[in-house]
């Protein structure tokens, strides 16, 4: 288990540097810590004029190329919405540190291929459970649903019965553009800003709260 401690992140407020080090360290642990706030980011996506917004979990962080990693039902809206406007916007708040991130980049599908099998492989397999649901995310059914076969709704599937749901998994990868930070704290909140370009920090600046 990563060690998520507030004393381990943003020790020092004068380190531009530093507060950009450990947003990517603190999004790392969110990975593997289920305490840390920043585990469930609200995705946005715009798409024919309709912006929507929802959470998902956060999956794998590659801080050296500045990438972040959800998945998703590949039937669900926000894959057609991705694939016609990749623009993206990720929001993550963890009320323990009271530290704000937004993220934005540009969104890629990943259905087939190295990375969606490498992330497929890689979750338990209560994280894929869902993915054996029968029906289109979003569609109107005439009753309560959980959208799950009745065999594993109390069990979690084991491997072979998951291959099955392959078919529905997709990756959503996200190379960032831009991250803002934000501190919350009672003697006067801080924020800065850092563009990325060629997977290095090209900007980084103090803004106004």
């Amino acid at each position: 288990m990563a060690d998520t401690t507030t004393s381990d992140h943003f020790r020092d407020l004068t380190d531009l540097h530093g507060i950009e080090a450990d947003c990517w360290r603190l999004l790392q642990a969110a990975v593997h810590d289920k305490s840390c706030g920043w585990r469930l980011p609200a995705l946005a996506t715009c798409s024919n004029g309709e912006l929507r917004q929802r959470t998902l979990v956060l999956r794998k962080i590659d801080a050296h190329s500045h990438r972040i990693f959800a998945h998703t039902d590949a039937r669900s809206p926000k894959i057609k919405s991705i694939r016609s406007s990749p623009n993206v916007s990720w929001l993550f708040y963890d009320a323990t540190r009271q530290v704000q991130l937004q993220l934005t980049g540009i969104a890629t599908v990943h259905t087939d291929g190295d990375v969606a099998d490498r992330i497929w492989h890689g979750e338990a397999e209560s994280s894929l459970r869902g993915y054996l649901a029968a029906y289109v995310p979003g569609s109107i059914r005439p009753m309560p649903e959980s959208n799950l076969p009745t065999g594993v709704r109390i069990r979690v599937p084991d491997r072979n019965e998951l291959s099955a749901a392959r078919g529905n998994f997709a990756v959503i990868s996200c190379e960032v553009g831009t991250a803002d930070w934000l501190l919350l704290q009672p003697d006067g909140n801080l924020r800065a800003r850092f563009t990325y370009e060629d997977s290095a920090v090209s900007t980084a600046d103090w803004l106004a709260p």
